[in-house]
């Protein structure tokens, strides 16, 4: 496991150092690919990290203010009224006597007032319903839109991690083949010296190898490439999931 830190680091770091590694196959990490430990662990740390994800998350607490803003906006007519009055008071008095007269009572003194009162426009009134559910379809829409990205996230490592995974196995392939055709050539150029084979035939393996390098450097650079754009993509080191994925 040792190995298949340094050959992913070195690989990112020069062609030059990755080709002294390609020979040695590191059968754990192979196994971590085929099994694809890797892909759920990459897709929990892209939705975690990714940027959109976080965007819709706050587009829902945005929508649940909203809507609880529009419920309480009808408290905001409500008005407590209060008032200080002093003047005369007038009190009827009883009279047991049985004679019919009208006995009353002056007196000065103050009082309060207090009420609560509601006034709002009539257009508030009527609208209110629709503003409240005009928020609760917000915060459908607000899920939905989560929802699409996570799902994005998903397909997206998934197809970074095919290509990490194609790139990988290519490389590996590429390198054997070129290990061979190195081989030939070393071979046709001993014979080529011992004029066992002509220049034509010289110059054909060393063709051969040449394509082989070619194809070699271009695998290289295609599994650097999908290697950073998939840790980049999902916020996390390869390395370390595999480390912790063993």
């Amino acid at each position: 496991m040792k190995f298949i830190f340094s050959f992913i680091i070195i690989g990112l770091l020069g062609t030059r150092q990755i080709k002294a590694q390609m020979p040695v196959l590191d059968s754990t990490f192979n196994r971590v690919l085929d099994a694809d430990i890797l892909l759920p662990k990459l897709i929990d740390s892209a939705i975690k990290y990714s940027p959109m994800v976080k965007r819709t998350f706050g587009s829902i607490s945005v929508a649940d203010e909203n809507l609880s803003i529009n419920k309480k906006n009808i408290y905001s007519g409500l008005a407590l009224n209060s008032s200080y009055n002093y003047g005369t008071n007038y009190s009827a008095i009883n009279n047991n006597t049985g004679v019919p007269i009208n006995n009353f009572t002056i007196s000065k003194s103050g009082f309060y007032n207090i009420g609560l009162g509601l006034q709002l426009p009539l257009t508030s009134i009527i609208s209110r319903k629709h503003l409240i559910k005009s928020a609760e379809a917000q915060i459908v829409i607000a899920g939905a839109d989560k929802d699409n990205a996570i799902l994005y996230v998903k397909q997206e490592v998934i197809r970074l991690y095919q290509e990490f995974k194609l790139s990988y196995k290519l490389l590996l392939i590429s390198g054997k083949n070129k290990e061979a055709t190195k081989v030939n050539f070393s071979m046709a150029e001993k014979e080529f010296n011992q004029g066992q084979i002509t220049v034509e035939e010289e110059s054909r393996v060393m063709d051969i190898y040449n394509k082989s390098v070619i194809e070699y450097e271009t695998y290289v650079n295609r599994f650097q490439t999908a290697f950073m754009q998939l840790e980049s993509f999902a916020g996390t080191g390869i390395a370390s999931l595999i480390k912790n994925g063993k």
